[in-house]
């Protein structure tokens, strides 16, 4: 009776697959299309796939619920069917993967011409594919697992076979596909590493300055020194970029480069103007980088230690307070400030303050965000200039994007600021924007 229950179970959960992607989404299931697809095995004598996953996406479901899983599943299979539309035939079949629901598959229709082969093609259109959803998946997916989610994107072929079920042939099909764009998958990301390898042998970044600013002169007091990947690569990205070093294990190796290009490029600012250097709480510890050497190295380039302001923006804890205050010493002997940045992004703010006593204190975008219409966000503000007065420290206010925003943070006593309303990164010292200031309704 239990074997009989559970095989009505499957067949209703079944249906309900089948009812649910050929309405909500509007893609249909490979049972709904299986006589279309057979037809196009059977006439071509052939028949090849693409499949596409996003191996991660369950995961949205155990931690989020099936809600937002549902949600971003529709937005993945709107942006499939997009891909469809605009890089495949009309004749070309797209479903739904039976049992693995997330997984998407457009069996491919015979070329047009007969001498063409389409086994020559289908790792471009695999390829193509690929490119085609990565990115927009990336974006989709990274508020939620804050990682580098790599689409599956595979493809494969069967020959039909009168000796094998048709119904076995097209399962083997997907199956193969499927591993294929695992196999795949597994080979991007490998090849990104040699590639990030070769961006940091090759000291192959650029350095950017943004302008921190006197949020009551409107002046510059430094500028905030952030790295660029090679353009029209995947490192483009800064965000991409420190991603994929964290995950292949290169984030000590890309933040000393990026430090050293920092103050490389430090030259062209004058001698009393500030540079704030992102770095990792791990390369503080670089015994290649501390005491006399640094000492040295900045007297070579000419920049006051003083000016140099340290940002660490390391969003795992530190484990030991007393060791990175010890290995803090020996920048903070010479004169170079300390900065913690992303205060109110819920990483142990508190204690990072009253363990490490910063110089300067970076409050995250997302207390800057709409401020002004925001009065839980405005005590805060207010409660932290408050403590900064109190330990001697600085409150410097990220991501100012509007006039409305400057005014609440300028009124609220907040000292300094940075954003694309002053100045958006830039390989040049560029002038700072105040032609916000004359805009109507200040």
């Amino acid at each position: 009776m239990s074997g009989q229950q559970d095989s009505q179970d499957y067949v209703s959960a079944s249906i309900h697959r089948d009812f649910y992607y050929s309405n909500a989404l509007g893609t249909p299931t490979l049972i709904k299309e299986y006589v279309n697809v057979e037809k196009l095995l059977v006439e071509a004598k052939y028949l090849a796939c693409i499949t596409i996953q996003v191996p991660q996406l369950n995961r949205i479901e155990y931690n989020y619920g099936s809600q937002l899983y549902a949600s971003l599943l529709s937005e993945v299979t709107r942006l499939v069917c997009d891909v469809k539309e605009q890089a495949f035939r009309g004749k070309d079949i797209f479903v739904v993967d039976l049992l693995d629901i997330d997984t998407f598959v457009i069996f491919l229709s015979p070329p047009r011409e007969a001498d063409t082969m389409l086994l020559d093609h289908l790792t471009l259109i695999s390829e193509r594919t690929r490119m085609s959803v990565a990115q927009r998946i990336f974006e989709l997916f990274y508020p939620y697992t804050h990682e580098y989610l790599r689409p599956a994107v595979g493809y494969a072929m069967v020959i039909n076979n009168p000796m094998i079920n048709n119904t076995r042939l097209i399962t083997q099909l997907v199956t193969h596909a499927k591993r294929m764009g695992e196999f795949l998958a597994t080979s991007h990301g490998y090849q990104s590493k040699y590639a990030l390898q070769k961006l940091i042998i090759q000291r192959n970044v650029q350095i950017v300055f943004q302008p921190v600013v006197d949020l009551n002169t409107l002046d510059p007091i430094g500028y905030e020194a952030l790295t660029r990947g090679p353009k029209e690569s995947e490192f483009a990205s800064p965000l991409l970029l420190f991603l994929l070093a964290g995950e292949f294990g290169l984030s000590f190796e890309l933040d000393s480069l990026c430090r050293q290009e920092a103050f490389r490029r430090a030259r062209d600012l004058t001698k009393d103007t500030k540079i704030f250097v992102n770095t990792l709480t791990m390369t503080i510890h670089d015994p290649e980088f501390r005491g006399k050497y640094l000492e040295d190295l900045l007297s070579d380039l000419e920049i006051k230690p003083e000016n140099v302001i340290f940002e660490i923006n390391e969003k795992l804890a530190i484990d030991n307070y007393d060791i990175f205050r010890q290995a803090m010493k020996d920048y903070s002997d010479i004169g170079i400030v300390h900065a913690s940045d992303d205060i109110g992004n819920g990483y142990s703010d508190l204690e990072r303050i009253m363990e490490l006593n910063p110089g300067f204190m970076k409050i995250d975008i997302s207390l800057v965000r709409d401020i002004h219409k925001s009065y839980i966000k405005r005590e805060i503000i207010k409660a932290m200039v408050s403590l900064s007065r109190g330990i001697g420290s600085q409150i410097i206010a990220e991501g100012i994007e509007t006039k409305e925003e400057y005014l609440a943070l300028k009124q609220l006593g907040v000292p300094y600021g940075q954003g694309y309303l002053f100045g958006r990164p830039s390989p040049t010292l560029d002038p700072i924007n105040k032609a916000f200031l004359s805009v109507e309704g200040e």
